[in-house]
């Protein structure tokens, strides 16, 4: 018979670790480079640079600088119990209840579950909704479903192929 107590210690809430891009300007700037990339003529001359070459560079360096502006958000789920009133309190639509009241309201309840399972960095509601606001539209369905999702999710062993793969390529050699 398992001990209620060691069962208990073994139980922990599921976290994520959540990267996303802030530079989205810098979208636009690879866009508009991947264009010139298709459209670039070879060199004229042996000793010439590659115009192809400069501009695949200046591409890795704004690929870098997203790298660098990419931030790891690190959600952890809340108990059952803080969940479960949380939930309890989000907003439903009323019927035929226009865009324009609704989505304030379901906003402020998604920028607030965002601030109570976002734990790095640690921000308010107001800070959510303030980083919101500067966000790419995916980038924000992006956090708040994950912070969702999170809480609402099946916490089970998840299947890797590429281990398995690995292990059973090690195995065989």
């Amino acid at each position: 018979m398992t001990d209620f107590d060691a069962v208990k210690k073994r139980a922990t809430l599921p976290t994520r670790t959540l990267p996303l891009c802030l530079a989205g300007e810098l979208v636009d700037e690879i866009g508009r480079l991947e264009a010139q990339l298709a459209d670039a003529k070879p060199p004229t001359n042996l000793g010439d640079v590659s115009p192809k070459r400069a501009i695949a560079e200046q591409i890795a360096d704004l690929q870098e600088q997203m790298r660098e502006s990419t931030v790891d958000f690190r959600l952890r789920a809340l108990p059952t119990r803080k969940w479960s009133l949380f939930e309890a309190s989000q907003p439903a639509r009323k019927e035929g209840e226009p865009d324009e009241t609704w989505e304030p309201r379901i906003f402020g309840w998604q920028a607030e579950m965002v601030s109570k399972v976002c734990i790095d960095p640690q921000m308010s509601s107001e800070q959510v909704g303030e980083l919101a606001d500067v966000l790419h539209q995916r980038s924000w369905v992006e956090l708040a479903t994950a912070a969702y999702v999170l809480n609402k999710g099946l916490v089970d062993i998840p299947n890797s192929d590429a281990a398995s793969e690995l292990i059973r390529d090690s195995e065989q050699t």
